[in-house]
């Protein structure tokens, strides 16, 4: 058996959930090759589909109501419980591939069965209510590839190490960072960096100012690790970059 079954189908799906909706069409593709390519999940599916029919599945799914105004609105309710991981599986596999292949618009379906604001907050919806119990039944499948990597005690006891109280940082010291880093990224601009170099540098700073967001010490400590021993070898920078420290030694961590 194959350990890539697991990594191929987890990221495929990851992209799905985390990727913009411009990329939809891609991605559902990606996805639909990772089950394809995973003896696996290729069984699973070709044994619950003898027994279920993806027509009936839907319209036991569909849920429809009529409000106030009475306007009718429609939602789609997935089997749930651990007896219908299967079942849950071979749904969603199945609306991907109606979607994929042209027989259902997508942007029409979020409408009809997500309605919020806009199409991202339709989509964010449609990743949370039906993407994401998919990729755990998934992975809950895949289970045997390798259990380790799928341990929940494992995973409760990285939760448990991360989760943190949020510290408080002052909006002035924040500010004075935040300027600090542009007069870093402006300067980095000019010094060639490879491709490379200049991804590694960009996400280390996205890491870093979401941290400060999130105020959560340990990811902070991480985050700040990351942006520091990444630009360490730019000299040009490293004035800007001891101010930054010498902020940040302000916090109280």
């Amino acid at each position: 058996m194959n350990t890539n079954e697991l990594a191929f189908f987890t990221s495929s799906v990851n992209r799905l959930i985390e990727g913009k909706l411009i990329l939809v069409d891609k991605h559902i593709a990606t996805v639909l090759k990772s089950v394809a390519t995973s003896p696996t999940l290729r069984r699973c599916l070709a044994e619950t589909v003898k027994t279920m029919s993806y027509a009936m599945e839907f319209s036991r799914a569909r849920v429809s109501w009529t409000r106030a105004d009475g306007v009718v609105e429609n939602s789609l309710k997935l089997p749930v419980g651990a007896g219908n991981r299967k079942r849950l599986f071979a749904f969603v596999v199945c609306l991907l591939t109606e979607i994929d292949n042209g027989r259902r618009n997508f942007l029409d379906f979020l409408r009809e069965y997500y309605n919020d604001v806009n199409n991202d907050a339709r989509y964010a919806r449609f990743a949370s209510e039906v993407l994401k119990p998919f990729k755990e039944a998934g992975e809950d499948l895949l289970r045997s590839v390798d259990p380790d990597s799928l341990n929940a005690d494992f995973v409760r006891q990285a939760e448990q190490y991360f989760s943190a109280e949020k510290i408080y940082v002052e909006t002035n010291v924040m500010a004075q960072v935040f300027t600090l880093m542009e007069e870093i990224r402006l300067t980095l601009i000019d010094q060639n960096l490879t491709d490379a170099g200049a991804n590694e540098a960009a996400q280390a700073g996205e890491f870093l100012v979401n941290a400060l967001y999130l105020k959560n010490p340990k990811i902070f400590k991480v985050s700040w690790l990351a942006y520091k021993n990444t630009l360490k070898e730019y000299s040009v920078i490293q004035d800007k970059l001891k101010r930054i420290s010498d902020l940040i030694s302000t916090i109280s961590l």
